[in-house]
């Protein structure tokens, strides 16, 4: 596992487990872009661009802008020097980092030396500076970055691997929001830039601002459409959260970002979220020793090379799958409706068994309308069904026991 060099803020929990999922489950591609053998020539295409489409900013001629950005380095433990430009025919305010291994160039879009104050300008000039540190010292993070867009561009790239790339993008906008705060040392100034940028305005009230983003938070749980970089109200509310409470904004952020499990939404973490919950369901089906017929664990290990049944009851399994996401509480059950048919030997017993396992996991209901569904069942035959599942479950136990 690649260790976490010292940076200047902690690094956010998503972004960590990213790089231990990345490392571990894709070794290859790891090496590969650990090896940094293709990196010369994509430098030298981002020094040309560089040169050809932006006003290079000299410190001579801008004494004042370079000053800014030495202290912001100096508050981000960089030493190396920075390179500024100002990008060509662009009209709205903002600012980017061409990333250069050991070199930071930042870029300037728009007025923006001229439309924010110093305190603000710090802020943007410290935002994408810690871009430039999370990169050049974090090879974890540069890798991962790398990983997830070779990823996305593979024509076999699943919407796994998009929802990682893009949730990976929107948590690293917040951190790096963090890195402004600590530039400039001034929330406000740092949100007002925030504002500035994405308005245009000449003018804004940080203060303003931040009401109107608790007033959203207020009337809700808001969930992140950005697609690359979260809404404004979202990043002036973290910066808010993490200068009074850390954890509170960390969590409050993923409910943001991520949401609860959701099968149509799930990244990379969150299939391996549902494979464990999978195993644990499945586990938790085959524990009475009458259930694991041969038929019943080959179906499983279908699922799961290596998979046991379990020795013990799961007391969290019930919490752990509860949730709002219909399309997971039917999956839920067509696992558990799979496992019912598996091993025509033991009759109508493990369908009661599910059905009794589906009550335990408050998953009845949608059992219930799945089996009749899937098994044709009439209400009659339902309504036997729930009535004996108890007694057909203790008899197939019994007839078991030596």
């Amino acid at each position: 596992m690649t260790s976490v060099p010292p940076l200047p803020v902690e690094p956010l929990r998503y972004h960590l487990e990213i790089v231990r999922h990345l490392e571990e489950q894709e070794g290859e591609l790891w090496r590969w872009f650990s090896a940094e053998a293709h990196q010369g020539e994509q430098e030298e295409a981002v020094r040309l661009e560089l040169l050809k489409s932006t006003y290079r900013i000299d410190a001579d001629a801008h004494p004042a802008l370079h000053a800014a950005a030495r202290e912001v380095a100096a508050k981000l433990g960089l030493d190396a020097p920075i390179a500024l430009y100002q990008a060509q025919g662009s009209t709205s305010l903002n600012a980017s980092l061409a990333y250069l291994p050991g070199e930071p160039h930042v870029v300037l879009h728009g007025p923006v030396a001229d439309r924010l104050t110093p305190a603000e300008l710090r802020a943007v000039l410290g935002h994408e500076l810690t871009h430039f540190v999370l990169l050049d010292r974090w090879e974890g993070f540069r890798v991962a970055s790398q990983v997830l867009q070779a990823m996305v561009n593979d024509e076999a790239a699943e919407p796994a691997h998009a929802a990682t790339a893009r949730r990976f993008g929107l948590y690293t906008e917040v951190y790096c929001d963090r890195g402004a705060e600590l530039a400039c040392g001034d929330l406000g100034s740092a949100v007002s830039a925030l504002v500035k940028l994405g308005t245009g305005i000449a003018e804004a009230s940080a203060e303003s601002f931040l009401r109107q983003a608790d007033e959203i938070f207020r009337r809700g749980s808001p969930r992140t459409e950005g697609v690359s970089h979260p809404e404004s109200f979202v990043r002036a509310r973290a910066m808010k959260l993490w200068s009074e409470a850390a954890e509170r904004a960390q969590d409050e952020v993923r409910s943001v970002i991520e949401g609860p499990l959701s099968l149509a939404e799930l990244d990379l973490l969150g299939q391996r979220a549902v494979s464990t919950l999978t195993r644990r369901l499945i586990a938790a089906f085959l524990r009475p020793a009458w259930l694991q017929t041969d038929p019943l664990l080959a179906h499983a290990r279908l699922f799961f090379d290596d998979f046991e049944p379990a020795d013990a009851a799961d007391p969290g399994l019930a919490d752990d799958l509860a949730g709002d996401d219909e399309k997971l509480k039917h999956y839920w059950c067509y696992v558990l409706l799979d496992f019912a048919s598996a091993d025509r030997d033991l009759e109508d017993a493990p369908l009661a068994a599910a059905w009794l396992l589906a009550g335990d996991l408050s998953l009845g209901e949608h059992f219930r309308k799945l089996a009749a569904k899937e098994l044709s069942l009439k209400k009659k035959q339902l309504e036997a069904l729930e009535a004996g599942a108890a007694a057909v479950v203790a008899r197939a136990a019994a007839e078991e026991a030596p």
